[in-house]
C-alpha cells in the first residue's frame, strides 16, 4: 500500500519513510527524513521550516553542543542531551 501525504507540517514528516521535496515543480531533496532533516539550512533556502526539536537540537551543535545531526524526536534529545 502506497500512501502520498502533501504537507507543510513537517513535525507529520518524520514519521514518513521517503520524503521528496520539490520546488517549483522539481525535486530538490529526496531521502528518509532524518537524511532530509539534516540538511537544515538548505531546507530553510526553500523557505521551509524543520521539526521544533530538529531546530532545537540544530541550534545546540550551532552553541557548541556536542550531539549528532539528524534528531527527530523529543526522546531522541533528550538521549543525546543525557548521554553528555
Amino acid at each position: 500500500v502506497t500512501v502520498l501525504l502533501i504537507t507543510h507540517h513537517m513535525d507529520e514528516v518524520i514519521f514518513a519513510d521517503k520524503v521528496i521535496v520539490m520546488n517549483q515543480g522539481k525535486i530538490v531533496m529526496e531521502g528518509t527524513p532524518r537524511e532530509i532533516f539534516t540538511r537544515v539550512d538548505e531546507i530553510k533556502e526553500y523557505r521551509l521550516d524543520v521539526p521544533q526539536v530538529t531546530e532545537v537540537a540544530y541550534e545546540l551543535r550551532k552553541a557548541g553542543v556536542d550531539i549528532p545531526e539528524g534528531i527527530l524526536t523529543i526522546d531522541e534529545l533528550t538521549s543525546a542531551l543525557l548521554d553528555k
